[in-house]
């Protein structure tokens, strides 16, 4: 089939094939301009993709490096010089203070000078503590946002449960001044102290994490203290000391003692409201819920036992048949499963607490320890506010000592008061803070409510940063690794030793002076010279108490700086890890950008050659179209 060729035709196949030379011509223009093989996908759509997934690469490369890896630096650095003032501390102010303490504290300069440096030493520590990055809490865990210690005074209401073990009780010296350290001209005739009436006394006790806390005085309907029959106030119960044990959980009921009674408890669900079954020596007894009056009654044999079911869920036994006196708790729930059904839930572990036998608000007052020595206190446990202790009798202690290692003894108690650079309970204990709310009533925060299901939880709030695929590593250091209570409190027990013997020292040179004075005879300086030796025996006790302590403290202080020691070793070889990994990165940034820009980047000289020849052509084209243009089919025909 023959095919007809015309004059326009031929004009337009010149003119595409001019315009893909253009075209050509404008696409190697771009690449000159850009420095890009392409400018979109359809360019080239291997380059393209190619491109995707090694920038993608490159990408979290950047991100480790760059910004993960670099954070992680700066806060493990940061925690690192914190660390390293820390131990400095410890060793050169804390530990060469309580050595001068146990040479050097009869000297009044001495003494305020070690009083000084200590006190300075420790808001020293705790101040450390706070130390940020980029406005981040380096030692709060995920509380990033609050700091470790108090920056200021403050009135809040907190509820704070220590979880501790018998290991956690400690031996201590009290020494009996009576009213010594009051003696002055004006009282010294009615004081009734002599050397044989001064004492020394070990006492058990747990030493809480704060001192200061809180304790409230019954009050009667007109809002006055109540008083007992010998004029003492008389105070709420507002700490809690027990112990924690398996309830032996067995479908919806669960096995619960005290030192006399043993019961087996569940809620029966088909009675509502629900009730609690007790079953005491092969009797049931049952006791609906928001109640404490078991069906039938407890007999007389049980003792004085009283059993019930609170409106919170909780199976309650008080056992008045021990001294002290006992009281078990037991948890449980009822929710409804997917049919409807109702479904008792109890918990595993059950708690046995012990009542307190006497609140004193000051530890000044000799009877506050007084009321734990000797066999008729036995059975004594007290609690002291200021000092922040809970003593405890002889056969407390025993009983308490007995318990396996691992049991869990939990104590609760109420501290409002608040003064700069106290540890924020926050970050060590399950704590209930009371604040106010918007609307200006009170609202109650729980912090660390897992402590109490998981006692090993405490204060493991791990910080880690991706710094690598599948790849991670741990950036903070937790304030329970370094910054403990016990070494401010220990810090405050030397001072008030100290303290102690300033006191007294300055009243012995009290009685000194009026003794020199000879304006005293006949049985006031009979009075006079027994208060001196008094004072003297009593100084020689507490002097005593201050080595003994402090030669006990001296190893503490070791195993402080150890404990901050062994953090510090850890945060370095964690640093020096992602030195190696910040290494390798930098390594894989720069490969992967040549391999980006090998895959990306245009060859500018091949670029100046394809243009230049693409010109020539066009510029040739041109001519040749311009004469194609001119000239119609007939003059080539002709």
């Amino acid at each position: 089939m023959a095919m007809r060729i015309t004059t326009k035709m031929m004009q337009n196949t010149s003119l595409r094939n001019l315009n893909i030379n253009k075209a050509l011509q404008e696409k190697l223009t771009n690449q000159m301009s850009t420095g890009k093989k392409i400018t979109r996908p359809s360019d080239d759509p291997v380059i393209a993709i190619r491109s995707l997934k090694l920038n993608s690469s490159l990408d979290k490369i950047d991100q480790y490096y760059e910004k993960n890896a670099s954070d992680a630096d700066s806060w493990i650095g940061l925690t690192l010089s914190s660390l390293s003032a820390v131990n400095e501390i410890l060793t050169n102010d804390v530990r060469t203070n309580i050595i001068s303490a146990n040479n050097n504290y009869k000297e009044a300069e001495d003494r305020k000078a070690i009083i000084k440096n200590l006190q300075q030493a420790i808001e020293e520590i705790y101040s450390i503590g706070n130390a940020d990055s980029a406005g981040r809490t380096i030692f709060t865990g995920y509380r990033t946002d609050m700091p470790l210690s108090l920056k200021a005074d403050k009135t809040e209401k907190n509820v704070i449960t220590e979880q501790l073990t018998n290991a956690d009780i400690n031996k201590f010296t009290f020494v009996r001044t009576g009213d010594l350290k009051s003696i002055n001209e004006g009282n010294f005739r009615d004081k009734d102290t002599t050397e044989y009436k001064v004492n020394t006394e070990d006492i058990y006790r747990f030493r809480l994490s704060y001192d200061n806390v809180d304790i409230t005085p019954k009050l009667d309907a007109n809002g006055d203290p109540v008083k007992d029959a010998d004029g003492n106030v008389v105070y709420e119960s507002n700490v809690d000391i027990a112990f924690m044990k398996d309830a032996k959980v067995s479908g919806n009921s669960a096995v619960i003692n005290t030192s006399s009674v043993t019961a087996v408890v569940s809620i029966d669900t088909t009675v509502l409201p629900n009730e609690a079954v007790f079953t005491i020596d092969n009797q049931e007894y049952r006791v609906k819920k928001g109640t404490s009056t078991a069906t039938p009654p407890l007999p007389a044999s049980v003792g004085n036992v009283n059993v019930s079911y609170e409106d919170d869920g909780t199976l309650k036994i008080v056992d008045n048949n021990n001294v002290p006196q006992e009281t078990v708790t037991l948890g449980s729930s009822v929710t409804k499963d997917a049919n409807g059904k109702s479904v008792v839930s109890l918990d595993d572990k059950f708690k046995t607490s012990l009542a307190i036998s006497n609140y004193y608000p000051t530890g000044s007052d000799d009877n506050a320890y007084l009321s734990v020595v000797g066999e008729n206190n036995a059975n004594n446990i007290t609690y002291v506010a200021d000092t922040g202790e809970l003593l405890l009798g002889a056969n407390i202690q025993k009983r308490l000592s007995e318990l396996s290692s691992d049991t869990e003894l939990r104590i609760t108690y109420e501290k409002t008061n608040w003064k700069k650079n106290d540890l924020d309970p926050v970050h060590y204990f399950y704590t209930e803070r009371t604040t106010k709310g918007k609307n200006g009533n009170d609202k109650t925060v729980k912090y660390n409510e897992n402590f109490l299901s998981d006692p090993s939880a405490n204060g493991k709030q791990i910080i880690e940063y991706d710094i690598g695929n599948n790849q991670s590593i741990r950036v903070n250091t937790t304030a329970d690794e370094v910054f403990t209570h016990d070494m401010g409190r220990d810090m405050k027990e030397v001072i008030n030793m100290l303290n102690e013997y300033d006191d007294l020292e300055q009243c012995l040179n009290t009685v000194k002076d009026m003794i020199k004075s000879e304006k005293y005879d006949g049985e006031d300086l009979t009075k006079l010279e027994e208060h001196q030796k008094a004072l003297e025996e009593t100084m020689t006790r507490v002097g005593d108490k201050i080595k003994k302590r402090t030669q006990e403290l001296i190893d503490d202080c070791d195993g402080y700086f150890e404990r901050a020691q062994m953090a510090e070793t850890d945060c370095g070889a964690r640093g020096s890890r992602l030195d190696l990994i910040q290494n390798r990165l930098e390594m894989q940034q720069t490969n992967f950008g040549e391999l980006v820009s090998e895959n990306e980047d245009a060859d500018y000289t091949d670029l100046v050659i394809q243009l230049k020849s693409i010109g020539m052509t066009y510029e040739a084209a041109l001519s040749s179209i311009s004469y194609v243009m001119q000239t119609s089919l007939l003059n080539f025909i002709k």
